[in-house]
């Protein structure tokens, strides 16, 4: 007997119990749609978070003052100085891109009639190179700005956008942060919410002497920022950040009034909460698949009763106990390929929803999908083998005398 005239055998067979061949493979369809489902969404939402990541600079570090506090306790806020930063650019040297101290207060810039709430932040033109920030027009801030105190300004895109609607390039109108009038000297491209939702975007970027001695009257720095050249130096430049400020405050490994992190490592987090939802999805999934398998078996046993008699006939004529193997047996897999199929179609569905809810890409790995119907394959022949079996071994003549 060919494969083709099996199968369409196969075909015909399941088609005369529908339902019965629906609910049976309902377990396989659960199971393979909440694979493709869940990681197709999980592969999204890291997608999405790897591009944010890449906006912000997995390598940078951010280093933020403040105490750690013992238990039950008040972590004590002490702003960096600028010596601070001083100390490590000069001991940083060449290994990293530059090291960008900030300080950062909330304003409302005005221009004209417009009236927008922003982040100010006064930074050195190393912010530049440490964010990865691109200029659209005109220019950043630069060494001359930050000597001289200069009020001019750079805008992000959100700020662009909510000052100059209908500016095309504002580079050399005004901007007013409360007595301040600050020259806008460029435009930030856009780089779109960072990690934890922040529009980074909205912000304001004037030199940080300005800042510091001319709209909030000290010179604290709230955060400093750098990135090392290579990738490969990151531990290094890490162990050299702590060094140079334990001399700088005078503390001991484990009083230190500050925290150096970096960005790769909330991207390690994300590695580490993606693989553990895999885990729970594959244990989930598996459970269905096992749930599926059974009913698999069961229904196919129900069907060698049923069918004793067109066994009995099938041999009488010709048939021999392979042949009825590999009909069975085909069976199986053609019932678990459909839930697998109805599965897949489900799963996608379902990422789609997902991803249209969340903001995320569609991610649906070829791969995922191929290894989803070799499993619905396995399972269709490991649960299906017995009751095959069990239906080539029968006796002729005993099968055509069953009623």
């Amino acid at each position: 007997m060919s494969l083709l005239t099996a199968l369409r055998i196969a075909l015909a067979a399941l088609a005369t119990h529908k339902g019965r061949s629906a609910l049976t493979s309902l377990g396989i369809v659960i199971g393979i749609g909440a694979v493709i489902g869940m990681v197709s969404a999980g592969d999204g939402a890291r997608l999405k978070l790897d591009r944010q990541l890449d906006s912000v600079g997995k390598n940078l570090f951010v280093i933020r003052p403040g105490a750690h506090p013992a238990a039950g306790s008040i972590a004590d806020l002490v702003p960096f100085r600028p010596d601070d930063a001083a100390a490590l650019r000069k001991r940083l040297g060449e290994r990293v891109v530059g090291v960008a101290d900030l300080q950062l207060t909330q304003r409302v810039a005005s221009a004209g009639t417009r009236h927008w709430l922003t982040l100010v932040a006064g930074c050195t033109p190393d912010m530049e190179p440490v964010r990865q920030w691109h200029v659209v027009s005109g220019r950043f801030l630069n060494e001359q700005d930050l000597k001289k105190q200069a009020l001019v300004c750079a805008l992000g895109q959100t700020v662009k956008e909510k000052l100059f609607p209908d500016v095309a390039d504002p580079v050399g109108r005004t901007v007013r942060v409360d007595r301040l009038r600050l020259t806008v000297v460029g435009v930030m491209a856009a780089k779109g919410r960072s990690p934890i939702g922040a529009d980074q975007d909205d912000q304001l970027f004037l030199p940080l002497t300005a800042l510091q001695h001319r709209l909030v009257g000290n010179d604290h720095v709230t955060v400093i920022l750098t990135a090392p050249r290579d990738e490969r130096q990151i531990e290094s430049v890490k162990e050299e950040i702590w060094r140079v400020l334990r001399e700088q405050h005078r503390v001991k490994p484990g009083a230190e009034d500050f925290d150096v992190s970096t960005v790769s490592e909330m991207a390690a987090i994300a590695v580490v909460l993606t693989s553990t939802m895999r885990l729970l999805i594959a244990v989930i999934a598996g459970i269905s698949l096992v749930v599926g398998g059974i009913g698999i078996m069961n229904i196919m046993l129900v069907s060698v009763t049923e069918r004793t008699k067109e066994i009995g006939v099938r041999m009488a004529v010709g048939a021999r106990p392979s042949d009825v193997l590999a009909q069975f047996l085909l069976e199986a897999v053609v019932l678990s390929f459909l839930g697998g199929t109805i599965g897949t179609a489900l799963g996608v569905g379902v990422a789609s929803l997902l991803a249209r809810a969340a903001g995320w890409p569609l991610v649906v790995s070829p791969s995922v999908v191929l290894l989803a119907f070799a499993v619905c394959a396995a399972v269709g022949v490991f649960f299906g083998y017995y009751p095959a079996w069990k239906a080539s071994r029968l006796d002729p003549i005993e099968a055509l005398r069953y009623e």
